[in-house]
């Protein structure tokens, strides 16, 4: 064997050393990697945990004002009612109105608005289809006739408008 093969006891020490001492760097930087991804996921937590918490304040009078819709619905029906039988008592009809105006009102103000069905066409993401009719004049996919109207709390849907489509 020459020189050069030959390594001194040191030497083979020496190297088995290097060889079995931990990569300080390679693990400081792992661990910088793996600190790094825990703060993006942590914050990530925050976010979606800040979003979810808005959304249930904002959608969390759902309950509510489904039921407020059915006294809406019961003062429209009034209104329509007393127009056919009580047609020469006037200042109970615009009682009735003040009545459903300041509801709209109130409901407008918590975010609340009707869905517009007035010249509008089928929407199945607004509106019920009850009945379907064939109505001269009419295109097809065309509103009717409303039977309830429909609301929206914020962008979603509270209630969909229940109405009558031309074929």
């Amino acid at each position: 064997m020459s020189e050069e093969e030959t390594l001194t006891a040191a030497e083979v020490e020496e190297n088995a050393a290097a060889e079995s001492e931990p990569d300080y760097q390679a693990q400081a930087a792992e661990y910088k990697d793996r600190y790094l991804r825990t703060l993006a996921e942590m914050d990530n937590l925050r976010k979606r945990f800040d979003r979810e918490r808005r959304e249930v304040a904002k959608y969390s009078v759902e309950g509510l004002l489904k039921d407020v819709l059915r006294v809406y619905d019961v003062i429209e029906k009034s209104i329509q009612m007393a127009r056919q039988h009580h047609p020469d008592d006037a200042s109970f009809v615009e009682g009735l109105e003040m009545t459903e105006r300041m509801l709209l009102d109130i409901l407008k103000q918590n975010h609340v608005v009707p869905i517009e069905t007035q010249d509008a066409s089928f929407d199945p993401n607004f509106h019920e289809a009850l009945m379907q009719q064939q109505r001269e004049g009419a295109v097809s996919g065309q509103i009717l006739d409303v039977f309830e109207r429909g609301f929206m709390l914020h962008e979603r849907v509270l209630r969909p408008a229940k109405v009558t489509v031309a074929i």
